[in-house]
């Protein structure tokens, strides 16, 4: 990455961990939310934004998508509405964002993208906490892994950051309190463990590194 000109998108980077790794880069990061005008899930607002950002900026180095509501609802207390919703929050808004802005990055056969999951969707496991958002997220993750084999060839890497029980304002802490007792690490992650991450994933020592989940849970054993 040049440091002094490529330019990062962030998709959802209004709070939590999005508006942390914005802060990572704050002279060189775009920040798309409802409140900056564009809405993820509307593919005519993507690409009507994404036009006025090339203009801007021509096309970004790295695309950060991290937008995802979170509900604790079983499957069978899960009305239609709140399921419709978390697709559409966290699979949708993704694969309207990847359609919008990647083919301009595999034109300039270059770039990195990160989507945001949640540990342990990649496992052959049932998950009764938040079974509908992980389900969510569980589609995203097998969406990035098959966008990462299309995009290869043009230099594209495209990896999945599974964030575990990791405290910010708008997290949901008590359930975050509830389950700390399951990570072995014996602490709730700080937003510093991913935007480490998210800084190394962006960095030149990450060129190889392509169709991968990276969880970062503390070991978390829920």
């Amino acid at each position: 990455m040049n440091e002094a000109a490529d330019h990062i998108l962030i998709v959802g980077g209004g709070q939590g961990i999005g508006a942390a790794i914005a802060a990572l880069w704050p002279d060189r990061t775009t920040v798309w939310t409802r409140r900056t005008g564009v809405d993820a899930a509307d593919p005519s607002s993507l690409q009507a934004a994404f036009a006025r950002f090339r203009q801007q900026h021509r096309t970004p180095w790295a695309l950060v998508h991290c937008i995802g509501d979170f509900c604790e609802r079983p499957v069978l207390g899960t009305d239609l509405a709140t399921f419709r919703h978390l697709f559409t929050s966290n699979l949708d808004t993704a694969f309207h964002t990847v359609q919008t802005v990647v083919p301009a990055m595999v034109t300039e056969k270059r770039g990195r993208v990160i989507l945001f999951a949640a540990a342990g969707v990649d496992k052959d496991r049932g998950l009764r906490r938040a079974p509908m958002y992980f389900a969510a997220k569980a589609a995203l993750v097998q969406m990035a892994r098959s966008l990462a084999l299309e995009v290869a060839a043009a230099g594209v890497t495209v990896n999945v950051i599974a964030p575990g029980l990791i405290h910010h304002a708008e997290s949901h802490q008590q359930s975050q309190q509830r389950l700390v007792a399951k990570v072995p690490l014996g602490r709730v992650g700080n937003v510093a463990d991913v935007t480490e991450l998210v800084r190394y994933l962006l960095s030149d020592a990450a060129s190889y590194v392509t169709g991968q989940v990276l969880t970062v849970d503390g070991g978390l054993q829920a």
